[in-house]
């Protein structure tokens, strides 16, 4: 069973079990080797120059790890931490003539029931191994660090390498799996939006429309960095390197187009949901508009023949009864002429 350790300033603390229900506050550094085409967790913590480890993973580092990974790979603690503000935009930079490569990407997360946002994800290549730094508390990488990853292919020529093109894997495939979550929402909306005049509807619309907005920047701003990633030096030389770019372009475009088909469909849905509204607000307006005219006739009636003059049926012992008669006669002619021009 893989072991999670939590990093102290002056000891470390092995937990008892492999987790990855995050506490707030809780700071995370995990050691792993890729080994024929499976990562395996360290349960120690390896020297930089220990070449069995590939993967360093950072979660909520704090000022210290921070510092000394910097002393250690010769990466700037500006980079290492840069991800800290989770406004960073998907970058890359020093691919040339520097100790590092650095890959930004944005990836996906559930932070409520139908809300979703994209959080930064630092990949940093040395000439050593993959350090990676994040900077919340979220399970977006959990099934991929247990194990439950797309491998695209067997290699272990470039190990290093192979982990970041299986990070950005799974980051296209988690913008494609909360789309499809999208999708079941909006599907489930459909079935009600006819029916339904709740604020409720136009609220979870708005919701799904600013998470697909997130998503669809995001994806975006992720491409060049995926092309900047096929870029390495040691991808280039690998004989499997069209294949894992294949199979990597495919993804990110099916991120894209699916992230861009939700945002129409949400947009018109919240189109067609305003219109049916505005067509039952007309619909409670005719009606009630008809009822006042109807119940405006006994008004009208009774004040004809309230007047101080000689009126026709104003006298007898079956006066008030003919009024009445009249009365309810003018009122159904009325109810019958509006049923008819479909006011009520």
């Amino acid at each position: 069973m893989a072991l999670l350790y939590q990093i102290d300033p002056k000891k470390r603390v092995k937990l008892r079990k492999y987790t990855f229900n995050f506490k707030s506050g809780g700071i995370f550094m995990k050691y792993y080797v890729h080994r024929r085409d499976q990562m395996y967790h360290l349960d120690t913590e390896p020297s930089p120059q220990n070449e069995e480890s590939h993967w360093i993973h950072l979660i909520n580092p704090t000022e210290e790890e921070i510092a000394s990974l910097s002393r250690d790979y010769q990466v700037p603690e500006s980079i290492l931490s840069s991800v800290a503000d989770p406004s960073e935009v998907a970058r890359s930079e020093g691919r040339y003539n520097s100790a590092y490569d650095l890959f930004i990407l944005r990836y996906p997360v559930e932070v409520e029931e139908g809300v979703y946002e994209t959080r930064p994800l630092a990949m940093i290549n040395t000439a050593e191994r993959v350090i990676t730094v994040k900077y919340d508390d979220d399970q977006s990488f959990a099934d991929f660090l247990k194990g439950k990853g797309h491998r695209l292919i067997e290699d272990d020529n470039f190990p290093k390498e192979k982990i970041l093109v299986d990070l950005a894997y799974h980051i296209c495939k988690s913008y494609i799996d909360f789309t499809k979550n999208i999708n079941a929402h909006i599907e489930r909306l459909e079935k009600d939006i006819a029916r339904s005049t709740k604020s409720d509807t136009i609220r979870e619309l708005i919701s799904l429309s600013r998470s697909l907005i997130r998503f669809s920047m995001a994806t975006e701003d992720n491409e060049p960095v995926l092309h900047a990633l096929f870029n390495l030096d040691t991808l280039n030389s690998s004989p499997t390197r069209n294949q894992l770019l294949n199979d990597l372009k495919i993804e990110s475009t099916q991120a894209r187009v699916m992230v861009k088909e939700a945002s129409v469909t949400v947009e018109k849905l919240s189109d067609l949901y305003s219109s049916l509204v505005g067509n039952n607000l007309n619909d409670v307006m005719k009606t009630l508009t008809s009822i006042t005219i109807l119940l405006t006739v006994p008004t009208i009636i009774g004040g004809f023949w309230g007047m101080n003059t000689s009126l026709p049926m104003s006298e007898g012992p079956y006066a008030f009864w003919n009024l009445l008669a009249l009365t309810i006669a003018v009122i159904v002619l009325m109810y019958f002429y509006l049923k008819k021009k479909d006011y009520l």
